[in-house]
């Protein structure tokens, strides 16, 4: 708890240049393109359209409203995967930085990830106004969608945490993060059910901790209640486990990071 504490505590001293990492993150991203932070929105919405003429109308998933059904799966998967993988490298791309002036380490996977919740959460915005579209009602769960963002964001903070460590040493761990993230797609029910699995089969989705982030997004916007303690009570537990022990992780290899990087 202490290494929590001093994390914290550096955050806070040093949260002028934090919110400067942020705009510099955010307008590097967007520097030289005509639509710019457009093109975070397009992307997925584009890939959503593709997968929902696919798995509706050609291999044929018969779940109801499963455009929304798949855009809250995957706006979930992105939250987690897109921002643990751009953080993994937070460390080594400011390797210039950090050999040059005392910066808090901590401060660059905050800074990163945080810059990418922002096209984040106008993607869950976006997803509540698809459900308006759909004729699906509003309800009263909605008001846990804040605390629901902020766990993916703590959950993949702590993942970033681990990543970031990890590719000071190996520089091939940003690669590896990539392919393992596609491998997971298709192990979570994303674009599927996992009532389509054979019942023997589906413990293994249970061992899947992406399942329950994907399925609490879902029960506000597409299930349309609160989630159960059966997938709230996981959430909680993952998230506070990954954050400690990658900010542990973190904390305890960061002395070490100035003689890997050149």
């Amino acid at each position: 708890m202490d290494k929590v504490s001093l994390a914290i505590q550096e955050l806070l001293s040093y949260k002028e240049l934090l919110l400067n990492l942020i705009s510099t993150e955010l307008k590097l991203r967007y520097r030289n393109s005509v639509l710019g932070f457009l093109w975070q929105i397009i992307n997925p919405l584009f890939y959503l359209l593709l997968l929902s003429l696919v798995f509706s109308h050609i291999i044929r998933f018969n779940i109801k409203h499963y455009p929304i059904y798949l855009f809250a799966g995957l706006a979930s998967w992105l939250m987690i995967q897109q921002s643990s993988v751009v953080a993994t490298g937070s460390i080594v791309n400011n390797q210039g930085l950090i050999r040059k002036i005392y910066v808090p380490k901590v401060i660059f996977p905050v800074a990163v990830l945080t810059a990418q919740y922002i096209d984040h959460v106008i993607l869950v915005i976006i997803l509540l106004f698809f459900t308006l579209f759909f004729g699906l009602a509003t309800n009263s769960s909605l008001v846990l969608l804040p605390l629901i963002v902020l766990a993916h964001y703590f959950f993949s903070l702590g993942l970033s945490f681990i990543f970031a460590s990890a590719q000071v040493k190996v520089r091939d761990v940003q690669h590896i993060v990539a392919i393992v993230f596609q491998a997971l797609f298709y192990a979570t029910p994303i674009i599927y059910s996992i009532n389509f699995l054979p019942e023997k089969f589906r413990w293994l989705m249970y061992l899947n901790p992406f399942y329950y982030f994907v399925e609490l997004l879902r029960y506000p916007v597409y299930y349309l209640s609160f989630p159960p303690i059966k997938i709230f009570g996981p959430v909680v537990g993952l998230t506070v486990a990954a954050f400690l022990l990658g900010l542990f992780i973190f904390k305890h290899r960061e002395k070490y990071f100035v003689f890997h990087l050149s």
